[in-house]
C-alpha cells in the first residue's frame, strides 16, 4: 500500500480510483464499511481502492479544545488495518488553513484534477469542505460535472443505535470492552513495545513487562484481567493502566504494567499486544510495599479466575 501527503502527490496516478473518504478515527464497523463500497468498486469496475483521510482531526484548526481523544492514535497501525481491508492507496492530508478555506466544490475540483476519480464512498452523513457546507447531495451534484459516482453508506446499527466513535470512546471509559470490541469489530488493545522499567515488580514477585499505552483515549486507571500477545504466543494475565502512586511521589508518566502468566523470556524491546478483558478494581496507593505485595496476589488470583471463566 502506498501513501501519499499532498494531492500533487496523485499526479503519477494513471488508473481510476476508488476513493473512501472519512477521517477514520478507530476504523471501526462503519468505517469498515465505507471502505469496502469502495474496494467492491473497484474490484468490480477495475481500478484502485483509496482512502483519502487527514493526518490531523479537522477540529484542531477550526475548534482545537473540542477534538476528540483518539481511538487508534498510531497512524502505522491504522494503515496495516486500511490495507488489511484491501486498501491498497491513501492520500493521508494535512488540515491545513489551505484545506479548512476550500469551498466542497474547490475541494472536490481539487481531487479530481490531480487523479482520474470513479467513485467516491462516504458515510450517510459525510460532510465536507469550509463551514461543512458540503454534503451526500452536494457531491452528487459535483459528480454528474465531474463523471465519477457517489456511494453513500448508511450507517451500521448496534443495539439499536449507530456505530460512533463518539459511543465507542465512551464505552472505553467505561471499560466496557465488550461493547467497544463489537463496534470496532475487533477487540479493543493497547499495542506498543516493552521498555525497561523500574525493575520493582521483578522484586515483589510479581515482574511485568512494561510498555507506554499511547495518547489515546484510555479506560479508567485500574487493575485489569488481561490476554497478551508477544513473540508469537499468547499468555493470560493481570496489568495495571496508571501512574504507580505507592512508588511515585508526584504520580509517574502513564505506563501499561502487565505480569504475564508464563515464562515469555526477554521480551525487553518487542512488540507485545494487550487486550484488556476485564476491570477488577481501580488504582490506589497503598501505606507499604508489603501491602502493595499482597494486593498484587489477590489481582493475580483474581485476573485468572476471570480468565478461567471467559474461556
Amino acid at each position: 500500500m502506498v501513501v501519499y501527503q499532498e494531492f500533487k502527490d496523485l499526479k503519477g496516478v494513471s488508473s481510476p480510483v476508488h476513493w473512501a473518504m472519512g477521517m477514520f478515527d478507530g476504523l471501526h464497523l462503519g468505517h469498515a464499511g465505507v471502505i469496502a463500497a469502495a474496494v467492491e468498486g473497484a474490484a468490480r469496475d477495475g481500478g484502485i481502492p483509496a482512502v483519502l483521510t487527514f493526518r490531523t482531526h479537522p477540529l484542531a484548526r477550526v475548534r482545537p479544545e473540542s477534538v476528540p481523544a483518539a481511538i487508534m492514535a498510531v497512524e502505522a497501525e491504522k494503515f496495516a488495518l486500511m490495507e488489511e481491508l484491501g486498501v491498497r492507496m491513501v492520500l493521508n492530508l494535512e488540515f491545513s488553513s489551505r484545506l479548512a478555506s476550500m469551498s466542497p466544490e474547490e475541494f472536490i475540483g481539487e481531487l479530481c484534477s490531480s487523479c482520474r476519480v470513479a467513485e467516491i464512498a462516504v458515510g450517510e452523513d459525510w460532510h465536507f469542505g469550509r463551514g461543512r457546507a458540503g454534503n451526500v447531495e452536494t457531491l452528487r451534484l459535483l459528480a454528474g460535472r465531474c463523471g465519477f459516482r457517489v456511494t453513500a453508506v448508511p450507517p451500521i446499527l448496534k443495539d439499536g443505535e449507530r456505530v460512533s466513535s463518539t459511543r465507542i470512546r465512551e464505552a472505553v471509559r467505561a471499560a466496557d470492552f465488550s461493547q467497544a470490541s463489537a463496534m470496532l469489530g475487533r477487540p479493543y488493545r493497547w499495542k506498543g513495545r516493552v521498555v525497561h522499567g523500574r525493575q520493582l515488580g521483578r522484586q515483589l514477585n510479581y515482574p511485568t513487562a512494561n510498555m507506554k499505552p499511547g495518547s489515546g483515549v484510555q479506560p479508567p486507571h485500574g487493575v485489569y484481567a488481561v490476554r497478551a500477545r508477544v513473540n508469537g504466543s499468547e499468555y493470560g494475565g493481570v496489568a495495571n493502566l496508571g501512574v504507580r502512586p505507592t512508588v511515585e511521589e508526584k504520580g509517574g508518566e502513564l505506563l501499561l504494567e502487565t505480569h504475564l502468566f508464563g515464562q515469555p523470556g526477554d521480551i525487553y524491546g518487542r512488540e507485545m499486544e494487550v487486550e484488556p478483558v476485564r476491570f477488577l478494581r481501580p488504582e490506589a496507593k497503598f501505606p507499604s510495599l508489603e501491602e502493595l505485595k499482597s494486593q498484587l496476589a489477590r489481582d493475580a488470583a483474581n485476573a485468572a479466575e476471570v480468565l478461567k471463566r471467559e474461556e
